[in-house]
């Protein structure tokens, strides 16, 4: 079960997403990442293996051969002017900024993933 967390500012998706993954607090993940700010996989990567979250050893395009994403995974999602961070669990799209969606927002446009393997 993930519990949603909104973003407490407009560039602090990623943070929100390892947030809901580790069940701790935003706040401490915005500390713990060293950043109010925009995120990068390397970053969302370090924060992982800090929370102790299994992943993939890298981001995956979407393309024809990796058409789709994971059950779990982390999502690069383009916005018409910005990338922006999207948690995808169980077929719903935990959206720090948008909400808990069935689909992803319909101006972004997803294209790579990082697995996120649970237990």
């Amino acid at each position: 079960m993930i519990r949603y967390v909104q973003q407490p500012t407009f560039q602090t998706c990623g943070q929100a997403c390892i947030s809901m993954l580790s069940d701790f607090p935003i706040e401490d993940v915005i500390r713990t990442m060293k950043t109010k700010g925009p995120t990068s996989i390397g970053q969302l990567i370090e924060a992982l293996d800090y929370y102790g979250i299994k992943h993939a050893e890298r981001n995956k395009r979407i393309s024809k051969a990796n058409p789709k994403y994971s059950d779990v995974s982390i999502l690069t999602v383009h916005m018409p002017n910005y990338s922006h961070w999207v948690l995808h669990y169980k077929s719903k799209f935990y959206d720090p900024e948008f909400g808990v969606l069935d689909k992803c927002h319909e101006d972004g446009k997803i294209t790579s993933f990082l697995d996120i393997y649970l237990d």
